[in-house]
């Protein structure tokens, strides 16, 4: 009896272990391609085979756990655009980011018409960097088309990034060396979509071309970024998940020996 009550009490916690997301706190420093401070900012003089407009991508106030308190720490990417008679940027887009010790995660896209976020977060880059790494591959999630109340489940996204060069990069903010070219290609409820991003450490994206998109340009002009408070070198919060997964492994064992202490009193 004493060794099958051990056994119930051991499977309870592997279950747990198992059923919880594992997320290993990283430092922002040691992944220096990508540094998430709510308030940094990339902006981008755009240009097309027919027109030109300002962009800025930055990282938003606001964050998000995916799948609640036990999910995953997400920080906002947001793209937002300014034309020619704008007084200021308006949102256009976001994506949902999110790191472990040495990689940024991939988790979902939003815009004016739809959202979704994947069950499975796709990786994107893996620091240190080496010329040719692919990374990617396919998740799944429930697309919510806006407006409407049609949501549209188990929608399959897949990627490949690669980085396909390390070079030097010069852009009207400057020229930036040792920069990563990513090739993303993506299949999505949009269609296939297929654009080259540079990144240069410790500031982020300089420069953008989406072929398909009349040969769109995104060039560098300025940017704000904050070293020291990423949320993954410098918050609580992306630890909580994995201190909330402790705190219920330890409070589900003292209740399991609490129980087995009862019953084997009363037996006795």
């Amino acid at each position: 009896m004493k060794r099958a009550s051990l056994l119930v009490l051991t499977s309870c916690i592997l279950s747990l272990v198992v059923m919880s997301p594992h997320i290993t706190p990283v430092s922002a420093l040691k992944m220096e391609y990508f540094p998430l401070a709510p308030g940094n900012f990339n902006e981008f003089n755009t240009t097309t085979d027919s027109t030109t407009w300002m962009t800025k991508r930055y990282v938003a106030e606001e964050w998000e756990f995916l799948g609640g308190p036990f999910g995953t720490f997400t920080v906002y990417w947001c793209e937002a655009h300014m034309y020619e008679d704008d007084d200021d940027y308006s949102w256009v887009n976001q994506m949902w980011l999110s790191k472990t010790d040495d990689t940024l995660i991939w988790w979902g896209f939003e815009d004016t018409n739809a959202k979704i976020t994947v069950a499975q977060g796709l990786p994107y880059v893996r620091e240190p960097v080496v010329e040719g790494t692919m990374l990617g591959g396919a998740s799944t999630g429930d697309l919510i088309i806006k407006g409407t109340s049609q949501v549209i489940p188990g929608v399959e996204f897949k990627a490949n990034y690669t980085i396909e060069a390390i070079e030097s990069v010069t852009v009207p903010a400057g020229t930036f060396d040792e920069c990563i070219r990513i090739h993303e290609e993506e299949i999505t409820p949009d269609g296939e979509i297929s654009f080259w991003v540079w990144y240069a450490p410790n500031v982020g994206a300089v420069k953008y071309f989406y072929p398909d998109q009349e040969n769109r340009t995104d060039v560098l002009v300025s940017y704000g970024v904050d070293l020291e408070n990423d949320p993954w070198d410098s918050w609580f919060l992306p630890k909580l998940p994995t201190v909330l997964l402790l705190s219920t492994i330890a409070i589900a064992a003292v209740v399991s020996i609490g129980i087995l202490f009862i019953v084997r009193k009363r037996r006795t």
